[in-house]
C-alpha cells in the first residue's frame, strides 16, 4: 500500500502569521480569555476552524492513548438538586475506581456547551457524562459520538446510553392525586417540552387528566427553563391567573424551590388555601411546615447508574467495543422510576 502524505499541520505561529496578529493573541483568544476583544477572538477561532487548527487539535487528543484517570461532567446547572446531589455522587463513585471526575457548567448555552466540550476533548478525558443544553447544537452531537458518553436526566437524540427519571407515570399519579382530591383546577410548572424530560412529564399530567376525567381547560400549563427564578415567577403567574388554580403541581427540582418561595409569599396556607406538589428531594422538602407532597426521585441510583454505565463504557474501549457511531451494545435509556410521597401539602380544595 502506498504511504499516505501526511498533511502538514497548521500551528498557532501559521495562524498569527496569516492573521497579522501575535502569537500570544492567537493562543489568547482560542483558550477564551477575556483579554481579546470579542470580535477579534471570534475572528481567530473561525481562521483556526476553516485552516483546520481545532480538527487537528481536537483528532490528536481522541487519537493519543487516553487514560481513564479522568472523565467529564458537563451539566447546565449546580444549584439544584438534580445536579449537585449526582455530581457529589457520581465523583464519589468514580473516585473509588481510580476515576476523578472534572465538572463543567454550561448555564445553559449552546455556544458555551460546545467550547467545554471541545476543551475536554484536547484534554484527554477518557469519557463523559452529559446533560445537554435546551439547544444543544449539531456541532456538539457530532463530537459526542467520538468518545464514551453517557446521558443524564436529558436525551439528545444521540447514540449513547442515557439514565432518566421515569417521570411520565408519577405526574400522571399526582393528577390523579390531586382529581381525587377535588381539584377542577390544577396549574402545572413544567420545564420546556422541548427538553426530553419536559416533553414526558407534560405527557403524564395530561395523561393524568384525561383518565381523571378533567376537562380540557383543567389544567393551566406554564413552561419556563428550569431555574429557582422562574419557578417563583412561573408560580405567581399560574396563582394570579382567574380563576386561580386551587392546586400547584411542580415538574422540576429548581421550579420548585422557586415555587416554594413564591407560594409562602403570596400568603397561601398549605393545604388549607392551595394544595402543593413539588418534584425532587423529599429530605429537602419535608423541613417545610406542613412538609411538602414530592415526587421523589432517587438521584444516588441515578448517579450510580450512570457510573457504572460509564466505566462499562470505558471498559468496552479497551476492549475495542465502541462502535464506530459511538454507541456500545445494550445502549439506550435506563429508566429509574420516581415515588409520588403523600404529605401535608395537599388536601381538598378549601374554596
Amino acid at each position: 500500500m502506498a504511504a499516505r502524505t501526511r498533511r502538514a499541520e497548521i500551528g498557532v505561529v501559521d495562524l498569527a502569521r496569516e492573521l497579522g496578529i501575535s502569537t500570544a493573541t492567537v493562543s489568547r483568544a482560542l483558550n477564551g480569555s477575556a483579554a481579546v476583544r470579542p470580535e477579534l477572538a471570534e475572528r481567530v477561532r473561525q481562521h483556526a476552524e476553516s485552516r483546520g487548527y481545532v480538527a487537528n487539535r481536537l483528532a490528536r487528543a481522541l487519537s493519543a492513548n487516553t487514560s481513564r484517570a479522568f472523565v467529564g461532567f458537563m451539566i447546565p446547572y449546580v444549584d439544584t438538586p438534580a445536579y449537585s446531589a449526582v455530581a457529589a455522587e457520581l465523583a464519589r463513585l468514580l473516585s473509588a475506581d481510580g476515576t476523578q471526575m472534572i465538572l463543567t457548567i454550561t448555564e445553559n448555552d449552546p455556544e458555551r456547551e460546545l467550547r467545554q466540550l471541545r476543551e475536554l476533548l484536547a484534554s484527554r478525558v477518557a469519557g463523559l457524562v452529559i446533560s445537554t443544553s435546551t439547544g444543544v447544537l449539531e456541532d456538539t452531537k457530532r463530537l459526542l459520538t467520538r468518545l464514551p458518553v453517557v446521558e443524564l436526566h436529558r436525551a439528545s437524540g444521540i447514540d449513547a446510553p442515557g439514565v432518566f427519571s421515569d417521570d411520565e407515570q408519577t405526574l400522571a399519579e399526582s393528577v390523579l392525586h390531586l382529581a381525587a382530591l377535588g381539584h377542577r383546577r390544577i396549574g402545572y410548572l413544567g420545564t420546556p417540552t422541548a427538553l426530553s424530560n419536559g416533553e414526558s412529564r407534560l405527557r403524564g399530567v395530561r395523561r393524568g387528566a384525561e383518565l381523571a376525567g378533567l376537562g380540557r381547560d383543567a389544567v393551566t400549563v406554564c413552561l419556563p427553563e428550569p431555574t429557582q427564578e422562574n419557578g417563583y415567577r412561573g408560580a405567581l403567574e399560574l396563582l394570579g391567573r382567574s380563576p386561580a388554580p386551587t392546586a400547584l403541581l411542580i415538574g422540576g427540582g429548581a421550579l420548585s424551590i422557586g415555587a416554594a418561595r413564591a407560594v409562602r409569599a403570596s400568603g397561601r396556607r398549605l393545604p388549607d388555601d392551595l394544595s402543593l406538589v413539588v418534584y425532587g428531594d423529599p429530605s429537602w422538602f419535608a423541613l417545610s411546615d406542613p412538609p411538602l407532597t414530592t415526587i421523589a426521585v432517587p438521584y444516588p441510583e441515578l448517579a450510580s447508574r450512570a457510573a457504572r454505565l460509564l466505566l462499562g463504557r470505558l471498559d468496552g474501549v479497551a476492549g475495542g467495543g465502541l462502535a464506530a457511531g459511538g454507541g456500545l451494545a445494550g445502549g439506550g435509556p435506563n429508566l429509574i422510576k420516581p415515588e409520588l410521597i403523600v404529605a401535608g401539602s395537599t388536601g381538598p380544595p378549601g374554596g
